[in-house]
């Protein structure tokens, strides 16, 4: 998990979010998407570890934080926001945000993880 900053618009909010190597979309919880006003592009559905659900998908900007320090930033990113409230607890960083940009290690036994400009 890292600390992120969502914003839309002049909204913005601070929150974590969860680096998930088995998500291949990145989620955003309806509760923060309705804070910040984030308007729906269209609709979508997605599969979890409990089946299919419904989403929206909505642009939102996504700034990767160290303490209060920016060191990534994703602008008018299409994040997939669940239509039933409390589906995903966070904001959950998948295959097509963070990996794209970041190579990743996963160091399970320090509980940590490294990201690493990628070389592409």
């Amino acid at each position: 998990m890292l600390h992120i900053r969502l914003s839309h618009d002049d909204q913005s909010l601070t929150t974590i979010g969860l680096i998930d190597s088995g998500s291949t979309t990145t989620f955003v919880p309806l509760e923060l998407a309705e804070i910040l006003s984030l308007p729906i592009e269209e609709e979508a559905s997605a599969v979890g570890a409990g089946g299919s659900f419904n989403n929206t998908i909505r642009k939102v900007n996504i700034t990767l934080l160290k303490g209060r320090t920016a060191f990534a930033k994703f602008r008018g990113f299409p994040a997939y926001v669940p239509l039933e409230e409390g589906r995903v607890p966070y904001v959950v960083l998948g295959r097509d945000s963070v990996f794209r940009k970041f190579d990743i290690t996963f160091r399970e036994n320090q509980q940590r993880f490294i990201l690493r400009g990628s070389k592409i």
